[in-house]
Formats: structure tokens, C-alpha cells, sequence
């Protein structure tokens, strides 16, 4: 049964809604799937044991009701049961992220793209070899791109990261990849492609050109489409650069909200297609803002519909300037956490990005000549930004945002030091507001990226605060070089340490917080960093903070479900949990450690829906393939 909406998802949803054909998931209805290794994660408590392991589990009206061995449960099958032979494969809790934003990946997932966004559309075109080969053709491709579009209609070029994301924008983190690796390349940088280029190249034609992740370069005419939608300069810094080199904020408005406004239906088809994708990963509930109106509207409209493929709990980032400042708005937003649907809930809120300042110093080590120059700098840059600083304007936002009740949850945040101002207020505003070390727990902070922190000195305030940490597995891969090589050993422990998390009985969580759909990259791969702290240059950094791959599923489903508050629900397979699970190729429990980032998922289902289905196993239990991954001719089409 899903639950009434809220008032507030009524008005914060001030668009009219439109008719979209999006596809139905199909239902399992009453059924039992016996005969494989159904891993509960029944087990809560900070140690590797997973719990139950069972042959068997039944499931009805989206539900589980029981779990036992073959026998147990085949004996509950009545005539109308359907009856599914797992033929000895794994089943494990379907995987919660707790920081994730699709539809911004979504813009740079080739296979979406090309089903949304046809020709008469928007004129999209993709290049997705090197950056090299990309630079060489794109005069080709831009010249041929505003051939084909009509006067006045929106170009959309995309550079991607390659397949291992080894092309990934050397600008996008202050320890990321870029700042090692001689492949990481930023198309962006204003260098190779100019804004007055684009004005001569397409002078009739509102143009954007992206690589990978948030940055874009617009054309005039595309600036003039996004002042008529945000005439407003302070929308996230949407238009503060008009030639959107210099920051990564100006896509994930512009694509949505200004170049999507006059194709809502697409942007549905769009949206929806990229829920599906991710579930194809395993992914079926994460955790984000909901960032732009656009985002707001379309998740709502298909959960009113029932057509919500997974489950997300949002959050706000909207003006936090404005409301935040509003006393009523506060004490309002107190009431808003919680509500919603079973597909689609409020969450809480967050204030600005947290800022790259850090207690640590650079050591002179031989691995420093291998940071780049420019990457250096803005490391170094970096460093003495701290966003909560005492006295500043976000410090005393976030402290009537916390005197008032509410949730701190879904930020971007780096440095260890903006740790200390963040906690300080936390702990300040709270006990000014006369709360006791329980009821501060029971608020669930959370601290999303871990990028550097916590420090080990930092542990036993978040564990009496009851602060949560949303490790980015992202960062493992891609910063833990730049992190060794700039700042030495000891730093390099502090990038997403769940071992240090996990001792301290800290809840954790995962995200990727990246566009993985041009690539080989998997959120199965992703774990499989937690358990080998492996980088992209194949070397391991910080071995001291792996986890077993046990503690590393209960983080990838518990501790989420913990994070989104919706525990009692989701994150484990219990009777009277949603049936929310995943069917693997593999034996987690028992490949070696290096094949976790192979596991393939086979089927996953949310809330007794399949969302997704290969084709092999659709066979054997007489059902289509199902989900994007497979119909728009992913690697799972073929499995």
C-alpha cells in the first residue's frame, strides 16, 4: 500500500503535470524463489556476520513473508504462486546509496541520451574516443550538428570520460585523478574550446558542449535561453560565469531547466530511462537533493503514477540563502522530514559545499613530482577555503538551520578543518536548542564525501554526535594517489576510512557521485574498492582501512537504509520488509576479492517489481527482459 503524498511534495511541485509514456515495471505478484543463497544481512550490529542465510524466500504484495530453506517455503506455494528456480545463484538486499544524483548523470549516459533525445529534439551528438581523437573531429561534428539543426533549436555536443574513466576532467576534485594522471583531460579548461568559437560556429543555434561530470561551455544564444529561465544570478551559481569555464555548477540547470523546458515528455523519458539504468547496477534506493525545479517536478509526477522504477529520499539545496533566513520556513521544514511516499520521501537538507581547508601539510616526497602544476595550485588554493568558518555567513545559516531541528544531510564535503567549524556549530546549536546527546543522534547528521575525514581525532566527537558518514568510493579510486603524493601517508588514511568508521561503530554508507554509463564501471566495483583500496594506477593506498567484504555489503545496504531513515524497511530481507533484492552471476560470499568489481546483476527487483532483467534468466522464468540496461542494448542485453 503506498502512503498519502504530503502537503509539502504538493506545493513544492508548482508545475502542471503532463502525460508520459513510460513503461511499467512487471510484477512478480505472490511469489517463491527457492534454491539459492539468499543473504539477509539480518545481522545489524558492527561486526562481519551477515545473519541469516536461507535457500528460500516468498514473497507477496510487494513484500517479504518469509524466508527458510527449500522445503520450508515451497510448501507455502499455492496454485497461483509463482514459482522462480534461483538454480544456486546469490541473492543479496538490493544496494542503497546515499549519495547520488541521476539526472545529472543521466546527460552523459550515451545509450539515454539517444533514446530521448532524437534529431527533431535536440541535436545531440557524442564523441567517445580519446580526447585527442575528440578534439580532432569536433569541428567536423560541430559543423555537421548545426547543419542538420533548425534555426533557434538547442545543440547538445558531449565529450565522455572514456571506459575506464580514464579522460575524467582534470578539474573536477582537488585530489582527483586529474592531478596525477597524464590521461585525465579537461576539455573545459578554456583553451581548447572557446565560447567566441561557438558564437561563430553557431550564431542561430543555442549551443552547449560538456565533458563528463557538471562543467559545460555555452554559446551567447544559450546564455540568453538560460537568463530568461534564471534572470536571477544567485541560483547556485547557474549564470555567475557566462562561459561556464571556471566551475562545474552551470550544467545541471542549464540541461534541465533551460535547454529541457520546451521537452518535458523527453526529459520524463529521459529521467525515468536513467532511474532504470542505475537499478540495472543494483542501485534501489539512494539519497540526493533534489537540486533544480525540474528534478522536483519529474520524480513527483511519476511517483503520483506509480511509475517511480526505484526509491529515493531528497533533500533541499534550493536558495538556502533565502529560506534558510526565514525563521517560518525553519521551523517548517522540522515537519516536512519523513514525509512522502514509499517511493519518494523528504529527507532533510543542506546548506553549501563544504570547503577543501585541511589540517594537513604538504610533504616533499619524490611522488610530489607527479602531481601537475595546475593541479597543485588548486590544491593548494583549496586548502585555505573553509565554507563555515566562525563568524561567516553559512556558519550562522547552519546554526539556526540546526537550533531549529533540523536534518544536515546530502553536502558535498572535503577538508578535515571545515569538519571541526561543521561539527563545533553542530554540537553549539544543538545544545543551545536544549537538546541531549540522544536526541542529537536521533537527528541522523550525515557528512557526505569523506574525502578527507574524519581524522582519527575527529572519531569520538562524530560517534557522541551520532554523525553518519557517506564514504564516496569514487574517491578510494581516483584521489587516494593525489592523497599519498601531496600529504604523505597519514593523509592518505583519512580518504574514506570505513575501517576506522566501521571499529568506532560509525555508520557508513556508500555513493559513487559519478557518471559511470559510458564506461565499464559498476557500483559492484566500487565495493570492490572498500575491500582492496586498489586506485586507477593499480597500486593500494591506505590497506589499513579495508574492510572484509562482508562489512562492505552491510554498508552498501543496512547502514544505507540507516541513512535514509528507512530501516525498518529496507536494507535487509526480513518478513515485512520490502521486497527490494538483487539476483547475482556470482557468489559474493566466496569469488576472490579481485572479481567483486565483475559481479554482474542479473535481476532487481523493488517492492516485488522487476526492474530489471537479462535476457538468459528472463528465459528460464518465462518473463520479458526488463530495464534500460537491457532494452536500449547495454552489456546486459547480452547476458
Amino acid at each position: 500500500m503506498r502512503k498519502k503524498h504530503s502537503t509539502f511534495l504538493t506545493i513544492i511541485c508548482w508545475f502542471g503535470l503532463l502525460g508520459v509514456g513510460t513503461s511499467q515495471a512487471q510484477q512478480l505478484g505472490e511469489a517463491i524463489l527457492y534454491n539459492g543463497k539468499i543473504i539477509t544481512v539480518d545481522d545489524p550490529s558492527f561486526t562481519s556476520r551477515l545473519g541469516t542465510i536461507a535457500q528460500a524466500m516468498h514473497i507477496k504484495d510487494g513484500k517479504i513473508v518469509h524466508l527458510g530453506s527449500n522445503a520450508q517455503i515451497r510448501a507455502m506455494a499455492g496454485p497461483t504462486v509463482k514459482l522462480i528456480d534461483l538454480k544456486g545463484r546469490t541473492v543479496v538486499p538490493g544496494l542503497i546509496l546515499s549519495h547520488e544524483h541521476p539526472w545529472d548523470w543521466n546527460p552523459v549516459e550515451p545509450p539515454l541520451l539517444r533514446k530521448a533525445l532524437t534529431d527533431d529534439v535536440v541535436v545531440t551528438r557524442i564523441l567517445e574516443n580519446s580526447p585527442e581523437e575528440n578534439l580532432k573531429a569536433f569541428p567536423g561534428v560541430l559543423a555537421e550538428a548545426v547543419k542538420k539543426a533548425k534555426p533557434g533549436q538547442w545543440i547538445y555536443i558531449l565529450f565522455t570520460d572514456g571506459k575506464s574513466y580514464e579522460y575524467a576532467n582534470a578539474s573536477n576534485g582537488g585530489l582527483g585523478r586529474g592531478n596525477l594522471d597524464p590521461k585525465a583531460f579537461d576539455v573545459l579548461d578554456g583553451k581548447h574550446i572557446t565560447k567566441a568559437q561557438l558564437d561563430v560556429a553557431a550564431p542561430n543555434n543555442p549551443l552547449i558542449i560538456r565533458q563528463g561530470l557538471l562543467g559545460i561551455v555555452p554559446n551567447q544564444k544559450a546564455v540568453d535561453e538560460a537568463r530568461k529561465v534564471f534572470p536571477m544570478s544567485d541560483v547556485g551559481g547557474a549564470l555567475s560565469d557566462e562561459t561556464g569555464v571556471g566551475g562545474y555548477s552551470p550544467a545541471r540547470w542549464w540541461f534541465q531547466d533551460v535547454m529541457m523546458k520546451d521537452h518535458y515528455p523527453q526529459l520524463v523519458e529521459l529521467m525515468s530511462l536513467g532511474l532504470e539504468w542505475w537499478g540495472g547496477y543494483g542501485m534501489t534506493t539512494f539519497s540526493s537533493n533534489a537540486y533544480d525545479p525540474a528534478n522536483v517536478r519529474v520524480y513527483t509526477e511519476l511517483d503520483r503514477k506509480g511509475k517511480m522504477p526505484i526509491r529515493e529520499m531528497w533533500t533541499w539545496n534550493w536558495r538556502t540563502k533565502y529560506f534558510y533566513s526565514d525563521r517560518y520556513y525553519l521551523e517548517a521544514m522540522n515537519n516536512f522530514e519523513g514525509l512522502g511516499s514509499d517511493y519518494l520521501w523528504f529527507g532533510g537538507g543542506r546548506i553549501i559545499e563544504g570547503g577543501g581547508c585541511t589540517m594537513a601539510e604538504p610533504v616533499q616526497s619524490p611522488s610530489l613530482s607527479k602531481v601537475n602544476p595546475e593541479g597543485l595550485k588548486r590544491i593548494e588554493a583549496s586548502n585555505t577555503r573553509c565554507a563555515y568558518d566562525p563568524g561567516s555567513d553559512y556558519a550562522k545559516l547552519l546554526y539556526d538551520y540546526i537550533k531549529a531541528g533540523n536534518r544536515f544531510v546530502n553536502h558535498h564535503l572535503v577538508g578535515d578543518r571545515d569538519i571541526d567549524n561543521i561539527l563545533g556549530i553542530i554540537q553549539k546549536a544543538s545544545r543551545d536548542a536544549g537538546m541531549t546527546d540522544e536526541e542529537i543522534r536521533a537527528k541522523r547528521h550525515s557528512l557526505d564525501h569523506a574525502v578527507l575525514f574524519p581524522r582519527p581525532d575527529q572519531v569520538e566527537l562524530f560517534k557522541r554526535l551520532g554523525i553518519l558518514v557517506s564514504g564516496d568510493l569514487f574517491e578510494i579510486y581516483s584521489s587516494s594517489p593525489t592523497a599519498l603524493a601531496v600529504y604523505g601517508e597519514k593523509v592518505a588514511s583519512w580518504v574514506v576510512p570505513y575501517k576506522r568508521l566501521s571499529q568506532a561503530n560509525i555508520s557508513s554508507s556508500i555513493e559513487m557521485d559519478r557518471p559511470i554509463g559510458s564506461t565499464n564501471v559498476t557500483i559492484f566495483k566500487g565495493i570492490s574498492w572498500m575491500v582492496t583500496r586498489k586506485a586507477w594506477d593499480g597500486k593500494i593506498y591506505a590497506a589499513d582501512q579495508k574492510v572484509d567484504r562482508e562489512t562492505a555489503l552491510k554498508i552498501a545496504t543496512i547502514r544505507g537504509a540507516y541513512y535514509v531513515k528507512r530501516e525498518n524497511v529496507l536494507g535487509s530481507l526480513e518478513p515485512g520488509k520490502w521486497a527490494d533484492f538483487l539476483v547475482l552471476d556470482k557468489d559474493y560470499l566466496t569469488i576472490p576479492e579481485e572479481d567483486i568489481g565483475e559481479i554482474r546483476v542479473l535481476m532487481t527487483v523493488v517492492g516485488g517489481k522487476i526492474v530489471h532483467l537479462v535476457p538468459s534468466v528472463a528465459r528460464e522464468i518465462s518473463m520479458q527482459p526488463a530495464g534500460a540496461q537491457v532494452t536500449l542494448g547495454g552489456a546486459a542485453a547480452q547476458w
